[in-house]
């Protein structure tokens, strides 16, 4: 039968010793890990909340021009002739001052558009073929019509297939922003919003309203920000205009120009947000975060384009603007500062009571059934294990000796001095299982009452922790188990010639002279 493996004392120390480390490292960790999730988590929460709160903002700008209008509120149009149209959508640009064009298109195009002009409104006829040519009239502001007008130079091809391509992909009930500089002839950039609606006559047509980025930009500055502190309008060429104002460094911007690359951007917080952005290559689909003069800023781009080039609506939001107490940085640094001194001093007691916890684990050596005493007589005598056929009868002389009791209680000691071990009182030196009859004892309580006095008379009774005894059955005799555990403190013999000290050497135990007894002491 093979012997259980137990954890000595030393093992069960270093296990111990160790598992406090990794504990504490382990809960320093998932408090470090748990922390960061949360922070991400609230930072994603709240960059994009914001993000989708300003998005509110230019969904109301839209919702207002549609509402203005009965029929377009309901998505649809009372007719396609141009006189209806021209009074619906001059109608608009009276209530709408934001509004600069409005164009409406089909599957193939653009078929007709009314937009503002400085001598007054240019409407533009396309046709509902798409092949003839287009004609223009200006409505000019004193009443008068200028049906010679020329219009302006337009590429209807690139225009209508832009359009044509909207249309298409476009779902009732979307709108879908985007830029809108080809077929206007404006002095700042657009941006259009395009929706589907419907005639009365059942077809589809698609109407966008063109306005001004400038307008975009001031109906977000005047918006509710949450936590963002940056606000800017983003396109997918890596291109952004901030909602702060459109100036590089105190310089004026042209307002022809459309937006700004991120080394024109004068707010270095957008800069580095559109730089990331635009390093991606696409809108990404989760906040990004990064570090700019040792602060953690967070960036979000809301698409506001389901089609075409992409417009997005961009926020930045500070990290301690989303952050909470719990997870601060201070919370941090004194939570890992609390939990330091904590584990030092679980590891100064651990360290302090070194020597109880090896006794705990090398008390879990102990024999406790027949089969651990079977295991023991099994592998022998050694440096940790010895046995003894009486306690205090000398099978020699055939009378109790006190001999006998010292080479008992020497074995003992020497066990306590080294690495601890076991006595076996009741088994030959060959092994054989014999019992300790021939001391006279009575009972088993005799037995241990006489062992414990012995170890108080000669050693000591503060010795006595460090001793473990048991009476256990083997065969049907009684065999004395003791199981010693080492001493923090040198277990001196008092017999009548003196103190004797002793050792375990293999599976004999050696006395120490009084030299080696002091060099014994400076290695222990």
């Amino acid at each position: 039968m093979a012997r259980r493996r137990h954890i000595r004392g030393k093992e069960l120390y270093r296990l111990v010793f160790s598992g406090v480390i990794f504990v504490v490292a382990a809960v320093g960790a998932l408090a470090y890990w748990g922390v960061r999730e949360i922070r991400q988590d609230a930072a994603v929460v709240a960059v994009e909340s914001s993000a989708r709160g300003l998005s509110g903002a230019v969904t109301v700008l839209l919702n207002a021009v549609r509402n203005s209008n009965d029929e377009m509120s309901d998505g649809t149009l009372s007719s396609l002739k141009p006189k209806a149209l021209r009074k619906e959508f001059r109608d608009l640009f009276e209530k709408h001052s934001s509004v600069k064009a409005v164009l409406v298109s089909d599957g193939q195009g653009m078929r007709y558009m009314l937009a503002r002009h400085g001598q007054g409104i240019v409407e533009v006829l396309s046709g509902e073929d798409h092949s003839t040519p287009m004609t223009w009239t200006l409505f000019k502001s004193d009443g008068s019509t200028d049906t010679a007008f020329s219009g302006w130079n337009i590429d209807r091809a690139a225009v209508d297939q832009v359009l044509a391509d909207e249309f298409a992909y476009l779902k009732p009930g979307e709108v879908n922003w985007r830029s809108a500089s080809q077929a206007f002839n404006a002095r700042e950039s657009l941006v259009s919003a395009s929706s589907l609606m419907e005639t009365e006559q059942g077809s589809k047509v698609m109407v966008s309203f063109a306005f001004p980025v400038s307008g975009v930009v001031s109906q977000l500055g005047g918006a509710e920000r949450g936590g963002a502190e940056r606000v800017f309008l983003y396109w997918n060429d890596g291109t952004a205009l901030p909602v702060a104002g459109l100036g590089v460094e105190g310089r004026a911007v042209d307002p022809t120009t459309r937006s700004l690359s991120a080394s024109e951007i004068a707010d270095p917080v957008i800069a580095r947000a559109v730089s990331d952005l635009a390093a991606l290559g696409t809108v990404p689909e989760t906040p990004l975060s990064f570090v700019y003069e040792r602060e953690v800023w967070w960036t979000y781009a809301l698409p506001l384009s389901i089609f075409g080039d992409t417009m997005s609506l961009g926020v930045v939001v500070p990290r301690a603007n989303v952050v909470s107490t719990l997870t601060s940085d201070s919370f941090l640094q004194g939570g890992a500062t609390a939990l330091i001194l904590i584990a030092a001093l679980m590891l100064f007691i651990l360290h302090r009571n070194r020597s109880r916890i090896e006794a705990l684990g090398l008390r879990r050596e102990a024999a406790v059934t027949e089969a651990d005493v079977l295991d023991l007589v099994a592998s022998g005598e050694s440096g940790r294990l010895e046995f003894k056929q009486t306690l205090r009868f000398n099978l020699k002389s055939g009378k109790n000796g006190r001999e006998i009791e010292h080479a008992s209680l020497k074995t003992v000691s020497a066990f306590m001095n080294s690495d601890g071990g076991t006595l076996l009182v009741g088994v030959a030196d060959d092994g054989t299982i014999a019992g300790f009859e021939e001391d006279k004892f009575g009972t088993s309580d005799h037995a241990l009452l006489h062992f414990n006095n012995l170890v108080n008379q000669h050693v000591g009774p503060e010795f006595t922790r460090y001793i473990d005894t048991a009476i256990i059955q083997v065969h049907g005799v009684d065999i004395l188990r003791i199981h010693c555990v080492p001493a923090p403190t040198p277990a001196l013999l008092d017999m009548k010639k003196g103190e004797e000290f002793y050792v375990r050497s293999g599976p004999a135990s050696r006395s120490l002279s009084l030299s080696q007894f002091y060099e014994w002491l400076k290695e222990h």
